[in-house]
């Protein structure tokens, strides 16, 4: 601990340490031990340390100012921070410094922080730094003026070019100004060395220059150079220098050139890169298509017309023997075994824009573009060949590297080059950019997050369940992931399951829209990946609950099942008792054509078999009596016939009124009495009323089956009718005095004669009562009760 003295404790014993200095300028401000043993204390005075083994603290002469804090980063670096003189760093047993304007805000360093992606957070009296690891150095010329680097090439010296506002060259790292005599004023494109030694300069405008040794010769157009401004130089097989220009390509060889043209067979004028590739033949990318020269002719093939409407700006061989194109705006081909393959952005590309393209030792792709240089392992883009669905690892650096968006450069070759150092150089317009390929990277998977939600235009606080109204129309996931170190390495991925069957990937504005979701319980899948680990994956989702409009909830739909049983269960019921109800019909209907049958024709053909039997049994002698039991016979039949027509009438037509049925019982009464020879009075008591016709008709056939019953069961010495028209009701009373019988065994057992049943059903169908009274030996009473109003349900069928 420390503070106006040093103290170490151990237990329950202390030891205090002495510090050089008098007075405050031993106060301890920071303390901290470094993963070597060494323990390190700072003070207003300076910097002490005590090494490993040592039992006292030495003042560092490396360091000046009060130290006010102290900390050791992931990599073993010993940040000390100062009051006025800016931040030291030790490693390696070595001191540097970092001081204002250049680099710090200001020279009173507060604090240092160092976060998980291994950055370096400086707070200082004048604001705040953060400082990134990273492989990208874009490297400053000597001419400070203008860093615009448009070649960069090594040649087979080791010597490093870069092409600029003047030409430099780099040796044993140090940049220097390179100028030739007899060169002046000059702006140079590019530079080559060929098989001889000897060096070609390229310049805009103003023709080749060619130096060997100390002789500097010049081409342009007038010594047949088709073009003074050059874009790229290659060498063939047989020794012979391809120059490309603005408007053509030119072959030089024993000191004459052959130009190529469109005339002659190039696919455009403007061209942007020669390549030769392992049988000796020359590949020309222009501005629209690509050109093939094989044995010092247009060849065209597959590549060629697949790719004459692309511009290319970069061509590779791999050490497989496969050609690789890249294009300006439509990605990346790769031609091997008679196939054509392209890449783009669908397949992880970080652009379809490609500047330059290199290939390093270890078969990684160094690719350039708007949005910065991405690395690809080619093996993996061989795989995607043959299955599109395998994952590309990228790495791509871009802003948070130190590379700005428009900083990358392409259009005159070499835009880039690999030194047989093992290191990567680009042409940008801020000066030529290294890359340090050994340098490791920051890794751990990129925190996704769900920055917020928005409904209908109306932000929604992020949360882990988000529940939408039924009129909600339009969702927006807004999702992002928490690093400072480069987005544009991190590629998105989202799915909703419930909606979504499978990933969508993600497009820049990383938001994603979802209209007229149904309703449902949902989750929001969004996933976040950095390009060079696609397999190193971080995710976040938040469930989404898409309310129903009432008519969609579980209970209406409940309900409406219910309603919809209910209502097949009633039309069932309405069928079964419709159905009921017209078998019931044929019943009654049949029982009525059978008591009619009973009444009328039964009864009658009863009466005229009794006639013509009597009449069989008498006398041939007696002349008037069979007359008359045959008159009576012929009486009865016609009467018999004109009932049963009567029947025939009443269950073809509707009801209407009918005539008196006092008179008609009346008479009934009489033709008994006269058929059986039976006396029968007939008295009528009340004031008369009209009935209907079938309930009239229903009455004589009660009336007239109780007659018939008594005078031929009941052997009577009398019979007597009584009829009461009452007030509300209509009344018969039949009573004999004959034989009688008891009802409950008659009932019981008809014995095929069925009149006592079919009263009852007459009875029943007219809505009356009927009261039998009968006892053997003592005679019988039949009595008849119906209301006024009384009527015959008429029976049909009916739907």
């Amino acid at each position: 601990m420390g503070g106006s003295k040093l103290l170490c404790l151990t237990g329950n014993a202390s030891q205090e340490y002495r510090l050089e200095g008098e007075g405050s300028q031993s106060r301890v401000k920071s303390i901290a031990e470094t993963r070597d043993g060494t323990l390190w204390v700072g003070t207003i005075g300076g910097l002490y340390r005590m090494s490993p083994g040592s039992d006292s603290f030495r003042k560092v002469k490396d360091t000046i100012g009060t130290v006010r804090f102290l900390h050791e980063t992931s990599d073993g670096t010993l940040w000390i921070g100062t009051i006025g003189h800016g931040i030291y760093k030790y490693r390696e047993d070595k001191f540097s410094q970092i001081t204002a304007p250049g680099s710090l805000p200001s020279n009173t360093a507060l604090n240092l922080f160092e976060d998980v992606e291994k950055n370096i957070w400086i707070g200082t009296q004048a604001g705040m730094l953060r400082l990134s690891r990273t492989p990208i150095q874009t490297v400053a010329l000597p001419d400070a003026g203008d860093y615009d680097a448009e070649t960069v090439y090594q040649d087979h010296n080791g010597d490093l070019w870069v092409a600029a506002a003047n030409l430099f060259r780099f040796h044993d790292g140090k940049a220097m100004l390179v100028r030739f005599p007899g060169i002046s004023g000059v702006r140079v494109r590019n530079v080559f060395r060929d098989r001889d030694g000897a060096l070609w300069i390229g310049t805009e405008g103003r023709g080749v220059f060619r130096q060997d040794g100390s002789k500097l010769v010049r081409y342009m157009t007038k010594d047949g150079l088709v073009n003074n401004f050059v874009r790229a130089f290659v060498q063939g097989q047989d020794g012979s220098v391809w120059i490309a220009t603005d408007e053509g390509v030119s072959r030089w060889h024993a000191g004459g050139f052959t130009n190529y043209q469109e005339r002659d067979g190039l696919c455009y004028f403007s061209t942007r890169t020669l390549f030769e590739d392992h049988n000796g033949d020359i590949w020309v990318g222009t501005d629209r298509g690509v050109s093939h020269l094989r044995s010092g002719k247009f060849a065209h093939d597959v590549v060629t017309e697949a790719l004459k409407d692309e511009k290319i700006w970069a061509v590779r061989e791999d050490s497989d023997g496969g050609l690789w194109f890249g294009t300006r705006s439509g990605g990346l081909y790769r031609w091997r075994f008679g196939k054509l393959v392209h890449y783009t952005t669908a397949q992880g590309l970080a652009s379809n824009s490609i500047y330059e393209m290199l290939e390093d030792r270890r078969g990684q792709f160094w690719i350039t573009g708007p949005n910065g240089i991405s690395v690809i392992r080619r093996k993996e883009l061989d795989a995607i060949a043959e299955d599109p669905a395998h994952p590309l690892s990228l790495t791509l650096y871009g802003i948070s590297d130190g590379l700005e968006m428009t900083q990358m450069y392409g259009a005159e070759k070499p835009g880039g080059v690999v030194t047989s150092q093992g290191d990567v150089w680009f042409a940008s317009n801020k000066g030529p950019v290294r890359v340090s390929v050994d340098q490791t990277q920051p890794s751990g998977p990129a925190p996704a997050v769900i920055d917020h939600v928005v409904a209908d235009g109306i932000e929604i606080p992020s949360m882990r369940t988000i529940e939408l109204a039924p009129d909600n129309a339009k969702i927006e996931m807004h999702y992002s992931v928490i690093q400072l170190r480069s987005q544009e390495r991190v590629r998105f991925r989202y799915m909703l399951d419930g909606f979504d069957k499978r990933w969508t990937d993600a497009s820049s504005p990383r938001v994603a829209y979802y209209t007229n979701l149904p309703p449902g319980h949902y989750h929001f899948r969004v996933a976040a990946f950095e390009m060079n680990n696609p397999q190193q994956i971080s995710e976040r989702s938040v469930e989404i609950i898409q309310q129903p409009r009432f008519y969609r909830t579980w209970w209406f739909l409940g309900c409406c099942v219910l309603l919809l049983g209910a209502a097949v269960w009633g039309g069932y019921e309405f069928r079964i008792r419709q159905v009921h109800a017209r078998f019931e019909a044929v019943l009654n209907e049949r029982n009525r054509l059978a008591r009619e049958m009973h009444d009328t024709l039964i009864q009658g053909c009863a009466g005229v078999s009794a006639l013509l039997e009597a009449h069989s049994s008498l006398d041939e002698a007696d002349p008037n009596a069979t007359d008359g039991l045959l008159s009576c016979a012929r009486t009865q039949l016609r009467t018999t016939i004109n009932e049963a027509r009567e029947a025939v009438w009443d269950l073809r037509h509707a009801d209407g009124s009918a005539p008196a049925i006092g008179p008609m019982l009346g008479n009934m009464s009489q033709q008994v009495s006269h058929e059986f020879g039976v006396p029968v009075d007939y008295t009528v008591s009340g004031k008369p009323f009209d009935l209907e016709q079938s309930t009239a008709h229903e009455l004589l056939m009660v009336v007239r089956e109780a007659l018939h019953n008594a005078v031929r069961h009941g052997q009577p010495a009398k019979v007597q009718v009584s009829i009461d028209f009452g007030t509300n009701e209509f009344s018969v009373r039949v009573h004999d005095d004959g034989r009688g019988f008891d009802p409950a065994i008659v009932s019981a057992s008809p014995n095929g004669h069925y009149g006592l049943v079919g009263i009852q059903e007459r009875v029943k169908r007219l809505g009356g009562e009927l009261t039998l009274n009968s006892r053997t030996g003592a005679g019988t009473e039949v009595t008849l009760r119906v209301p006024r109003k009384a009527s015959v349900p008429r029976n049909g069928f009916s739907a």
